[in-house]
């Protein structure tokens, strides 16, 4: 990837602009990205550890919840921790990955972040499905139950 000069970056009330060259697809833009960087590799592993905790934390709604906040407050912060990256990713990466657009961000840090909170809202659609599924079992087994105490009232 082009590393870009934070002279170039404009500064503005919260948003900066700098020119990016043209990106032909995700694919492509995945592929320059250096994953052997340690916070590269840190996200990465923040995002497989968050997966985990959520499938492994099926039966826990509470911490489901904490965890589907948590997210979503993240990606929501997606756009100060790019001018933040922007600002000082000389700090803790080789190159400059944070554009103007947030396209990198977007990929690498809210994507998986989406997916995390759909898998979440999937597992708590198929909780409610089987939820509502016990109750009709419930509601047909205490009918007939009732149907058969009246039917011995009446011999």
């Amino acid at each position: 990837m082009q590393t870009i000069d934070l002279s170039k970056l404009k500064q503005g009330s919260s948003s900066f602009a700098f020119e990016t060259t043209s990106i032909d697809g995700v694919y492509s833009f995945l592929k320059t990205i250096n994953w052997s960087e340690r916070w590269l590799c840190c996200l990465l592993l923040f995002h497989f550890i968050t997966f985990l905790s959520i499938i492994l934390s099926r039966r826990c709604s509470n911490f489901q919840i904490l965890v589907f906040f948590a997210l979503v407050a993240l990606c929501y912060n997606s756009e100060r921790l790019n001018e933040l990256g922007a600002k000082h990713w000389h700090h803790f990466s080789h190159e400059q990955y944070f554009d103007s657009s947030g396209f990198f961000i977007s990929i690498v840090f809210s994507s998986p972040i989406i997916i995390n909170c759909a898998v979440l809202l999937i597992l708590w659609l198929y909780e409610s499905y089987l939820m509502m599924k016990k109750i009709a079992v419930h509601k047909k087994s205490a009918l007939s139950k009732k149907n058969q105490s009246s039917n011995k009232k009446n011999l």
